[in-house]
Parts: structure tokens; C-alpha cells; sequence
């Protein structure tokens, strides 16, 4: 199910990396406490509405939203190079949200719920560490808000080392879990969600 349209955007566009040119990496536990700490009070300071440039959906960095970044899961791995990966990026969320593009919609992962309508994906490029990544970006609309908060961070190569890359480039060979599926929706440059594309859309606000 499709809401949304990269309107502002086509394959061709150029995206500039988000670069994290302080990559803070963590040895001891201390070091986790430092940058977590760090991710609360950077995000805490952009709490708020933020825009894509692509689709032009607004959506807000929330209490919601930092305490889903710092605490994933119930039990996790705090040295796990993921978390840490994840960890260093939401520090450039509102950043990564701004130029991300819109690859899906995918429904609840909760049944009968009444307060979440679904959860559109994003992909964003992201250097850190001397590395290109994909940024996956999920918003979860609820029936009043939209909550943006980082899902996780993919670790993928390229062939040259420019500061910017074509939409055409960045959106193939991406993936989505798909909970319904128990298995990953794989999405292509021929899945691009544009403006000239014809179908029943809802715009959120």
C-alpha cells in the first residue's frame, strides 16, 4: 500500500551523502553511556517537525523517538557494531530524514490496533567510519502524529567515491522486513514511487 510519492524528485536526482565525520566509537561501557547520552541531547535539541525534500511529508522527532533509537529492543547487545551503528547515525536523523527517499508503506506490525495506521520507509545515503551506508528511516503514522525514528543501518559498497549519488543508485537493491511475510520485501529502481505514477493515494499532512 502506497501513500506517499516522491514528488519533488526522479531517478536522476542527485543526493549528496549525510557525512559523520566524528564517528564515536565505543570500548567500554562507559563509552555507550557517553553516546547515548550524546543521541538524547542531540535529538532532544531537534524535537520537532521535520520535512522530506522528497515527498514533503511532515513528520516529528519525539520523545518516542529517542527512546526508540537508545532502547531497540527489550534485550540487545550494547557493543554490537549495529547499535553503535545506529547509535552514531541518529545524530544526523533530522539530517538523514530531510534527504531521504521514499522506497514503501507497509501496515501495523500490530493487529487491531487503533492508533497506528501504518509505517512508511525511507532510504538515505550516509558516510561514517570511511564507509557508504543506507540509512532506513521508518515513520510511524499514528491517527494524530507522525513519529520518525531510525530503524537501522546497512553497510553498502560502491565502485567509486563521490559525495553524492543518484536516486536510480541508492533505492536499488533495497530491502524492507515484512512482518506479514516473515521474510524482506526487495525493491528495485523500477519500484521508484514518483509523481508521474498513476494510483489511489492518501496524502498525509
Amino acid at each position: 500500500m502506497k501513500y506517499l510519492r516522491n514528488k519533488f524528485i526522479d531517478l536522476n536526482t542527485k543526493i549528496n551523502f549525510i557525512k559523520n565525520n566524528n564517528y564515536l566509537n565505543v570500548n567500554t561501557y562507559s563509552d555507550v553511556i557517553f553516546l547515548r547520552d550524546k543521541v538524547k541531547n542531540d535529538l532532544n535539541l531537534n524535537r520537532g517537525i521535520v520535512v522530506n525534500m522528497a515527498t514533503g511529508l511532515c513528520a516529528k522527532i519525539t520523545k518516542e523517538t529517542v527512546n526508540k533509537i537508545i532502547f531497540p529492543k527489550y534485550k540487545f547487545n550494547f557493543f554490537s557494531r549495529k547499535y553503535i551503528d545506529n547509535l552514531n547515525a541518529a545524530l544526523f536523523l533530522k539530517e538523514l530524514f530531510s534527504v531521504a527517499v521514499y522506497i514503501d508503506t507497509l501496515k501495523s506490525m500490530k493487529e487491531n490496533s487503533i492508533n497506528e495506521k501504518g509505517y512508511h520507509h525511507f532510504v538515505a545515503p550516509l558516510k561514517m567510519r570511511g564507509f557508504c551506508y543506507k540509512a532506513y528511516i521508518t515513520v510511524k503514522q499514528k491517527q494524530n502524529s507522525n513519529i520518525l525514528y531510525v530503524v537501522s543501518v546497512v553497510l553498502f559498497k560502491f565502485n567509486y567515491s563521490l559525495d553524492f549519488i543518484n536516486v536510480k543508485n541508492l533505492i536499488d537493491n533495497t530491502s524492507i522486513w515484512n512482518y506479514d511475510l516473515s521474510d524482506y520485501n526487495y525493491y528495485s529502481y523500477a519500484d521508484f514511487v514518483a509523481e508521474n505514477l498513476e494510483y489511489d493515494y492518501v496524502w498525509l499532512v
